[in-house]
């Protein structure tokens, strides 16, 4: 049996370090992104809604959509799509994540930021692939 001496092991441990990272794929490829049968298309759409979306009648403004309870296709063709989207969704400011005792009421004047929703996202198809145009609901 081989023993490895300590001088070696500096070295070996920045061989180990420097293999490529061929576990890494691109985050939008996941199936866990996919909506409507494309590949990503969620992840854009969360990006839309979080970076533009309000909720509760603007109380909400920095809203993360945390779910997805159902999706359905309103129309399709080959310049867009129109899809229904119903969703789960906190805000990441007014949640009420922050409660302690210092400051009670945070856990009870916050909690409004928490729901189920539903939107309409317009999808435009370009040459560059999927974007989103648009969508139903309060936005900033």
């Amino acid at each position: 049996m081989q023993r490895f001496s300590l001088q070696a092991l500096p070295a070996l441990a920045l061989a180990a370090c420097s293999l490529p990272l061929g576990g890494c794929v691109d985050a939008s490829q996941n199936p866990a992104w996919q909506l409507a049968g494309q590949p990503g298309l969620l992840l854009k759409v969360q990006n839309y809604y979080e970076s533009r979306g309000t909720e509760e009648g603007g109380r909400c403004s920095a809203p993360l959509l945390v779910g997805v309870t159902r999706s359905h296709v309103i129309s399709d063709d080959p310049s867009q799509m129109v899809i229904e989207l119903s969703y789960a969704y906190r805000d990441w400011i007014r949640d009420g994540q922050d409660c302690d005792r210092r400051r009670p009421l945070r856990c009870t004047i916050n909690r409004e930021c928490r729901g189920f929703a539903q939107r309409i996202f317009t999808i435009d198809k370009g040459q560059d692939g999927l974007s989103v145009a648009g969508m139903t609901g309060g936005q900033r």
